[in-house]
């Protein structure tokens, strides 16, 4: 194996799956839980992650270090890595794994290769790898992409994508911008829907003309709160990459200023396994409503 040790940052629900099938298939994994919170912890500590005390600490001991965190702080964290690799001599691989536009990734780029390390373009597309038929593809890119095939099969997929740094981030740039821009606008329609009183008509009939579609969509409203702060950060890297090719970026803008308003919802403050398991999408309509008649 060219890679011994690989940090994840940082251990939330897909990275500690991910490092999980990693540490299954003999590499040691690690992370740096200083200043996480209780939920991070655990969750290291169910995924079998190895906790390193300093960041410094972390960049020193790993050869590949996985960057997989909310977009929004993936520029922070490889400020942060990169002042480590200055502090200590370190020079590890660096993949972000984060839903940036390409732009953000040659910056990241330029952060890591500046402090000497190998920077790697990594899109993923798939949810948390919890078995081996659902691994997740790590849609790679850059000129030291191939470092990472030695993972495939080991609770990711490998897809090699291209040479060029930002073409990783691009498939998924455009995979959210489908999905999560649907759940957006679909959102959008019923919390008005709701707000009029004619949320269970149209649940009813918009079915005919976009048969399969619609359950998915309404289902994901039931999650959306929770999610919906994740999910700024990456519409906006969607509106920045679409603006720069010429295309409209206020579509996915709007989708960010919905999920800022999702993420101030009570419900919002409930983590993925806290959620009421008899709550519907009906009855989280109707409390986001409520809530936007007390902020009206």
């Amino acid at each position: 194996m060219v890679f011994d040790k690989i940090a994840i940052l940082s251990p939330g629900n897909m990275g500690a799956a991910v490092g999980a099938q990693l540490g299954a298939s003999g590499y040691d994994v690690l992370t740096c839980l200083a200043g996480r919170s209780d939920y991070t912890k655990r969750k290291a500590e169910e995924a079998g992650f190895r906790d390193v005390p300093s960041l410094d600490g972390l960049v020193n001991e790993a050869e590949l270090v996985l960057s997989i965190l909310d977009p929004g702080k993936a520029v922070l964290i490889a400020e942060h890595v990169a002042e480590a690799m200055a502090r200590t001599g370190a020079r590890p691989t660096y993949a972000d794994c984060n839903a940036t536009s390409p732009a953000t990734a040659k910056q990241l780029q330029g952060l890591i290769e500046g402090a000497g390390g190998k920077f790697i373009d990594v899109g993923i597309i798939g949810g948390a790898p919890t078995r081996r038929d659902n691994f997740p593809n790590f849609c790679t890119s850059g000129a030291d992409a191939g470092l990472l095939d030695e993972l495939d099969g080991k609770g990711v997929k490998i897809r090699y994508i291209g040479p060029e740094v930002g073409q990783g981030s691009a498939i998924k740039i455009c995979n959210g911008a489908y999905n999560k821009g649907a759940f957006a606008l679909y959102t959008t329609v019923m919390l008005a829907a709701e707000h009029y009183g004619f949320a269970d008509f149209l649940r009813e009939r918009l079915p005919n003309s976009h048969a399969g579609t619609v359950e998915r969509l309404d289902e994901a409203i039931i999650r959306l709160p929770t999610l919906s702060e994740r999910y700024v950060g990456e519409m906006e890297q969607i509106a920045e990459t679409f603006a720069s090719i010429g295309l409209p970026a206020n579509i996915h803008q709007g989708a960010a200023e919905l999920f800022e308003l999702l993420s101030a919802s009570p419900l919002a403050s409930q983590r993925r396994d806290e959620i009421d398991p008899e709550r519907t999408s009906a009855d989280t309509l109707a409390q986001l409503v409520e809530q936007l008649g007390r902020n009206s």
